[in-house]
Formats: C-alpha cells, sequence, structure tokens
C-alpha cells in the first residue's frame, strides 16, 4: 500500500462541504511545500471531484477510491516538476479517465441507488414545508431520480461538469469528445429529464 502524506482515507464522503474558491494556480506557484500545496488544492477541491465521480460510479467507496487515485496523481505529477497550468481542470480530467478506466476494467456503469437517494433526500434542510409541499418534494425528487437513470454515463458526465461550471470546450477536453458531441449529450440530458419531468 502507498504512503498517505495526506491523510487522504481519513477523511469521509460525510465530512465532504464546498468550499470557497481558491485561486489554486497561485497555490501551486507559492513558496509553500508541495504537500502543502497539494492539500489546500485536496481541500478545495476533493468534494467537487468526489461529487462527479459519484454521479459516475453511484458508490460512494468507488468514488473515494477513485479520488484517492485522482490527487495521488497529481502529488506524483508535481513531485516530477511538471507544470500544472489550471489544476481543477487536470484534476478532473484525471479523475474522469481514472473512473473510464475503471468503469472498462468493471464492465459497470451505475446510477445513484435507490438507498442513497434516500439517504440525500434525508439530508435536505428542513424548509418548514407543509405535509403537502413535503409530498410534492419528494415526488419531485422521485421524478429526478427517475430521470437520472435514464442518461446515459455520457449524458450524466456531461450534465454533471456543466452543472460544476465547465464551459463545453472544457467538457469536451476532459471527456476527450468534441465540443458538438458534449452540446448533443446535454441536450439529450435536457430532454430526458424534461420528458420525465411532464410524466
Amino acid at each position: 500500500m502507498l504512503p498517505d502524506p495526506f491523510n487522504l482515507r481519513s477523511k469521509s464522503a460525510a465530512e465532504s462541504e464546498r468550499f470557497p474558491q481558491v485561486d489554486l494556480l497561485s497555490l501551486m506557484t507559492e513558496s509553500t511545500s508541495l504537500d502543502e500545496q497539494i492539500g489546500e488544492i485536496f481541500t478545495a477541491l476533493r468534494a467537487q471531484v468526489f461529487n462527479y465521480l459519484l454521479s459516475v460510479f453511484g458508490d460512494p467507496n468507488e468514488a473515494e477510491d477513485v479520488t484517492q487515485d485522482a490527487f495521488l496523481q497529481l502529488y506524483r505529477t508535481r513531485l516530477k516538476g511538471q507544470e500544472i497550468q489550471n489544476p481543477r481542470f487536470w484534476i478532473f480530467r484525471v479523475a474522469h479517465n481514472l473512473a473510464v478506466n475503471r468503469g472498462r476494467r468493471a464492465q459497470f456503469v451505475s446510477t445513484l441507488p435507490m438507498e442513497t437517494w434516500d439517504q440525500l433526500e434525508k439530508a435536505l434542510p428542513d424548509t418548514g414545508l407543509n405535509p403537502e409541499q413535503l409530498t410534492l418534494k419528494r415526488e419531485q425528487f422521485a421524478r429526478l431520480f427517475h430521470g437520472l437513470k435514464r442518461l446515459t454515463l455520457n449524458e450524466r458526465q456531461c450534465l454533471y461538469l456543466r452543472a460544476e461550471g465547465f464551459r463545453y470546450r472544457e467538457i469536451a477536453e476532459i471527456m476527450n469528445i468534441g465540443v458538438p458531441t458534449v452540446g448533443e449529450y446535454l441536450r439529450r440530458s435536457i430532454d430526458k429529464l424534461g420528458d420525465q419531468g411532464s410524466a
């Protein structure tokens, strides 16, 4: 087993939160140690990368493993002295490639299991909805779950990356597909989710 210089394995998915945007490039060029640089980048991006991989695998354990592998690759790349111009893009690209490779080896693609959706639903903040409003919210959540199950892996990945704020060109580079293909996957995703919402 490889050493874990950043104590990555001790962080649980439950501890993940969205962190404020950090100027990642300045972290890579400051005179701090490599361990500190990677630790800061890990803190800033871990939750986003984990959530992306969770949308790919549907399994928190798989998502956590690949998240750790992606950051380990970042560490090794920087240890070799290689410069990275856009750490956020780089880490998502590596995570995507690792997920594709793992998916090919395992020959499976899943969406989030119903138990995960149940956990997500329970984690939603209490907004003081009355029972009727709460029932409607649960029905919307169930429709979203079933709609996402209809999406292909590529459609889910494009949709998630777009929701994370990546531009079409960046999504195309991360997924190693053409920009028109990104547009087509997103159009299909929206159509499928729209069909599910009107059902």
